[in-house]
């Protein structure tokens, strides 16, 4: 039962609940209040919410930080029709959204544009803190030089699904997953399918935390009967809590050119075979692994 953050994702659970309560309560009880059913709507996706966490809870025994962050941008999220409602069912603010439009009230900008900045910022600031790993207990921070070479000893075996490479900048390090990589012909149409996942670490040595940016990317193409098709999907800075996959293509698989006596082809994928190795090596050697979404230190943390 004990894992980080075990406590807080617990009372973030309990205040999700009792919220998405109150405000079902109001939406069955005060009907004579305007848009009481607004009461009922966003009660409903708060239970969903909390729902979602306890899965997160027991996905994640190690680490339940992600289960605030969620939880706290979905409560946060619906904090203005939240205080809407509790005010107008159990005090005597009687202002209702049809008030809003009338000549002399202040644009709704002046309220929406902070909210939305505040939004962004416990986004930015929370996902982070929910995937940082300190040191681990006892260990001292090696040089960012000494780290880089134990990272990139990681290519040495080939337990581990990823390869490691410099990036530009001197204190960068790339980790690519290229779990998905095949060309194969069914119902005399080709198709083309490539998947991969990059972190890209960067290794700050005046506070020894290794900042981890998540880019996943999908190419797929298909030619032959009935025309031709590409798409292209790339996601960049997202902060990946769980993620497992598992897909089989059937036809002739088709490489180097050519078609193999293959007739399916399996890949799959979960972020933790590759985020794992890396997480234990760098907190095994002092430093602190920390996901981000963006590149900045001041706003990341």
């Amino acid at each position: 039962m004990e894992g980080k953050g075990t406590a807080l994702a617990l009372g973030a659970m309990g205040i999700t609940v009792i919220l998405a309560l109150s405000l079902i309560t109001i939406a069955w009880k005060r009907t004579d209040i305007h848009d009481h059913m607004l009461g009922a709507v966003l009660g409903i996706i708060l239970l969903g919410a909390a729902l979602a966490g306890v899965f997160l809870f027991f996905t994640l025994p190690d680490n339940r930080r992600p289960v605030v962050f969620f939880l706290t941008f979905f409560v946060l999220l619906t904090l203005p029709g939240n205080v809407f409602m509790h005010a107008r069912a159990y005090t005597s603010f009687s202002l209702n959204a049809y008030d809003l439009d009338a000549p002399g009230m202040p644009s709704p900008l002046l309220f929406l544009l902070p909210y939305i900045a505040v939004m962004a910022l416990v986004f930015i600031r929370l996902s982070s803190w929910s995937m940082t790993f300190d040191p681990e207990p006892g260990s001292l921070p090696i040089p960012q030089q000494d780290l880089r070479q134990r990272l990139q000893t990681l290519n040495d075996g080939a337990q581990f699904p990823f390869t490691i490479t410099p990036g530009k900048r001197p204190d960068e390090i790339i980790v690519d997953w290229k779990y998905a990589d095949a060309t194969w012909l069914d119902l005399l149409r080709l198709h083309k399918i490539t998947e991969l996942t990059r972190l890209t670490i960067r290794l700050d040595e005046s506070d020894h935390t290794a900042r981890v940016r998540e880019m996943q990317s999908q190419f797929g193409a298909s030619a032959g009967v009935g025309g031709a098709g590409m798409s292209f999907y790339m996601q960049w800075g997202a902060i990946t809590f769980y993620q497992t996959q598992r897909e089989t293509l059937y036809g002739i698989q088709i490489e180097n050119g050519r078609p193999v006596p293959k007739f399916s082809y399996s890949y799959t994928f979960d972020i933790r075979e590759m985020r794992d190795p890396l997480l234990k090596l760098i907190t095994a050697n002092g430093w602190t692994f920390r996901c981000v979404t963006l590149p900045v230190k001041w706003l990341t943390g």
